[in-house]
């Protein structure tokens, strides 16, 4: 395993900038979410790190060691594509010795490394397949086995899990969590799925256009945003329009203490399931303009009477279209940003 230094890492295709002077520390053994929307740049930064492309600007280290202008096939890291990319005509054993073979190792030490990394992966029985014969988990798998027998320093998916279903997305990611544990790798997770990063990394790393906007935990992130563009990424949040003044936030929901100057242009940010809805009481007034169920809870779109329309998410009390409530929030829950 190595530990990934991004210094200043930019990227640029015909005049366009795709990644901007980019800044990352992934320690040893680290598994990071690279996490944002399609074109946002996040394969072209996995590739860079890679070898497979070389940054317009900036510098790629493994241990504090350059490696901007090694090869990729020096640096060992080596990336896993959602789409397997396992050779049809050859057996799961024949794929995972592939890379073994190609460095010329003994046949024995092959056989040994492929038959430990088929435990490893839990699919022993499996050596004599072809491709055509596993399901879309067992491909996986041996893809992340064919990877990993190379032992390389640093691993990186390409969106993995995109390709399965709900519930086979959820158990390789719990597979290969396990998996990155017990062989103790350095592991670059890209993905535009917020659950998925958020359930698998220890730190999530948020790519916007091209930028490192924040990277943190998983829990920080979604609790304080850095700014306006990472909350509405992340998404399930209420925007809320407001002045500070005099050290308070002032909004359609009251007043709130904060640390920021004074500002006329000033924005709250308050998820979904902070805002507390009640039937009656003496916050602030509304009633129910819409509803939609989503299975662990309900959402409601309440018209204040101020005009403002929120978003809150309940799975207490339930309410129909009509019904006069009253919401709030604790101040710690919300969030301001100016501009």
């Amino acid at each position: 395993m190595a530990r990934v230094t991004l210094l200043g890492v930019t990227m640029t295709f015909d005049a366009k900038q795709i990644l901007d002077r980019l800044d990352l520390d992934i320690k040893n053994g680290e598994l990071v979410a690279l996490l944002g929307p399609s074109g946002s740049g996040k394969t072209t930064l996995l590739k860079l790190i890679a070898g497979l492309l070389s940054p317009s600007a900036g510098q790629v280290l493994f241990d504090g060691v350059d490696v901007t202008t090694v090869p990729a096939r020096k640096r060992q890291a080596i990336i896993v594509f959602q789409d397997h990319c396992l050779f049809p005509h050859m057996t799961v054993r024949e794929n995972i010795a592939f890379g073994l073979r190609a460095r010329s190792e003994s046949r024995l030490a092959i056989d040994k490394k492929v038959s430990h990394i088929l435990q490893v992966v839990q699919l022993p029985e499996r050596g004599g397949s072809y491709p055509h014969e596993l399901s879309g988990g067992e491909k996986q798998r041996i893809a992340l086995a064919r990877a990993c027998v190379l032992e390389p320093r640093v691993l990186l998916l390409d969106e993995p899990f995109s390709n399965l279903d709900v519930n086979l997305r959820i158990s390789m990611r719990e597979f290969v969590v396990a998996l990155q544990r017990e062989l103790k790798l350095t592991c670059v997770l890209v993905t535009h799925d917020k659950e998925e990063a958020f359930a698998m990394a220890e730190r999530v790393a948020v790519l916007l256009d091209g930028r490192l906007e924040q990277v943190d935990t998983a829990e920080n992130l979604y609790a304080k945003p850095a700014n306006r563009k990472v909350a509405a990424f992340l998404g399930e949040c209420n925007f809320l329009p407001g002045k500070i003044l005099a050290g308070r936030f002032h909004c359609c929901l009251g007043a709130f203490p904060v640390d920021l100057p004074d500002s006329d242009h000033a924005t709250g940010m308050l998820r979904y399931e902070h805002l507390e809805v009640r039937r009656s009481g003496d916050e602030v007034r509304g009633r129910i303009v819409g509803r939609a169920f989503a299975g662990r809870h309900t959402t409601y779109r309440i018209e204040l009477d101020s005009g403002a329309v929120l978003t809150a998410a309940a799975c207490q009390e339930l309410y129909s279209v009509g019904d006069a409530v009253s919401v709030a929030c604790a101040e710690r829950d919300m969030n301001v940003y100016i501009g």
